[in-house]
């Protein structure tokens, strides 16, 4: 059996999560050296130091401007702001918050605002599973890996963003992979529901 992963890593929320407590066990159990994900050198240094317990490193951010601190609607109001201000400057940006609720009203708001812009449009929606609606415009996340569903030469998987294409009269709804430049899948991906 070979098995791979990141025990630093945030776990998986299904059966992976499992793997951190088989790397605490063991000696031996190979470790993440090379980092790729960050443009500045500063940032790779800090993130290995981080999965080390290595705390002072938390200045590094700190100097860098990476920390900023406030109230919980402060910060909310902050970090929507920053995707909003990053999304209309064309780039791909994603929002994470510590809760579901807090992610639901996040997500709303988003959308109210796409909405108004007149970049989320259509006549039809599609309920998802969390309580918001989607429809042609929108960009959604699927949050299961499902190998049953083709995406081109690909299958969904968690974490995939999308681009609604289209909501269907029976409901389903026309995806397109985030990025992909032809292509449109009419299936409905497991965690978006009707």
């Amino acid at each position: 059996m070979l098995l791979v992963g990141d025990h630093a890593q945030l776990q998986a929320v299904d059966a992976g999560g499992s793997f951190g407590l088989l790397v605490h066990d063991r000696g031996d159990a190979p470790e993440l050296v090379d980092v790729h994900r960050f443009t500045h050198a500063w940032e790779k240094t800090a993130s290995l130091d981080l999965r080390h317990g290595r705390t002072d490193v938390i200045d590094s951010y700190d100097a860098h401007g990476r920390i900023h601190d406030g109230e919980t609607e402060e910060m909310i109001d902050s970090a929507y702001t920053a995707w909003r201000a990053d999304l209309l400057a064309g780039k791909s940006t994603v929002l994470v918050s510590d809760s579901n609720e807090s992610v639901t009203a996040l997500n709303t708001r988003a959308r109210t605002d796409l909405i108004l812009d007149g970049a989320v449009r259509g006549p039809r929606e599609v309920d998802l599973h969390d309580g918001t609606r989607a429809a042609t415009g929108d960009v959604v996340i699927t949050r299961r890996n499902d190998r049953r569903l083709r995406a081109g030469r690909g299958w969904v998987r968690n974490g995939d963003r999308w681009n609604v294409m289209d909501v269907r009269d029976d409901g389903s709804i026309a995806l397109q992979r985030a990025g992909a430049k032809w292509g449109c899948d009419g299936h409905r991906p497991r965690g978006l529901r009707r």
